[in-house]
C-alpha cells in the first residue's frame, strides 16, 4: 500500500509504502504480525519480501548496540572527549562484537546445518587450548557433555558459554551473547597463561 504523510507545520510530504506481514500456522504462541512503513519503493511481492527481510535484521543491530553499551564494552563509559576518538574506538570494538555474532549464529544453527569450522574465528593454538578446557567444562554425566563435533565452531561456543556461566544443560535456555562475551573474556585471560606455560615447558 502506498501513502504519504506531512509533518505538522511543514509543507513537504513524505511518500511511504506500507507492508503487512502475518505469520500463519502458529501453534501455542502469538503469531508474528508486522506493519512496516518504508520510503523504499514497494511495487510487487518481491519488494515486500525484501522489506520484511531487512526488518528481521533489526535484531543484529539491537544486539550490536547492546554489546557496545553497558552489557558489553560500555563505550558510553569511556573517558574519550572527541567524537572522532569515540568513533575510532567503536570501529575497533566492532571486530570482537562481530565475532560474538558469528558465534551466536553458529550455536543456534539446526543440527543438520553446515556449521563452519572453529578456525573461522580461532587459531589452531587457541583451539588446542579450547580442547584442553573442554575436559574441565564437561561434567560426568552425558547431559553435561559437549554435544558438538571437535573442530566445529558450535563446539567452541559451548565451551566458551560454560566459561561464561552457562550451566550446559540442553533443557535450559540457550546461552546468549552476554554469556558468550563473558566466556570469551575469561578464555583469552586463560589462553595467555596457557601459552606462557606451554612456551616455558618447551625450553
Amino acid at each position: 500500500m502506498k501513502t504519504s504523510i506531512r509533518a505538522t507545520g511543514k509543507g513537504k510530504s513524505i511518500e511511504l509504502y506500507a507492508v503487512e506481514a502475518l505469520e500463519v500456522g502458529a501453534v501455542g504462541y502469538e503469531p508474528v504480525h508486522w506493519r512496516l512503513l518504508t520510503t523504499w519503493p514497494v511495487t510487487n511481492f518481491e519488494d515486500a519480501r525484501l522489506i520484511i527481510e531487512w526488518y528481521t535484521w533489526r535484531w543484529f543491530i539491537e544486539e550490536l548496540f547492546r554489546m557496545l553499551k553497558k552489557e558489553g564494552f560500555n563505550v558510553e563509559g569511556s573517558e574519550l572527549e572527541t567524537g572522532w576518538s569515540i568513533r575510532k574506538l567503536t570501529i575497533m570494538l566492532l571486530d570482537p562484537i562481530l565475532k560474538l555474532m558469528q558465534m551466536h549464529i553458529a550455536y543456534n544453527e539446526p543440527e543438520e546445518a553446515n556449521v563452519p569450522d572453529a578456525d573461522l574465528l580461532f587459531s589452531q593454538e587457541e583451539q588446542d587450548c579450547l580442547t584442553a578446557l573442554n575436559r574441565t567444562m564437561e561434567g560426568k554425566t552425558e547431559a553435561l557433555k559437549n554435544p558438538f563435533p571437535t573442530g566445529k565452531l558450535n563446539n567452541a561456543v559451548w565451551i566458551l558459554s560454560r566459561m561464561g556461566g552457562w550451566k550446559g544443560y540442553a533443557s535450559q535456555r540457550k546461552p546468549g551473547m552476554t554469556t558468550m562475551f563473558n566466556g570469551l573474556k575469561k578464555f583469552y585471560d586463560t589462553y595467555q597463561g596457557w601459552s606462557l606455560q606451554k612456551d616455558v615447558g618447551t625450553r
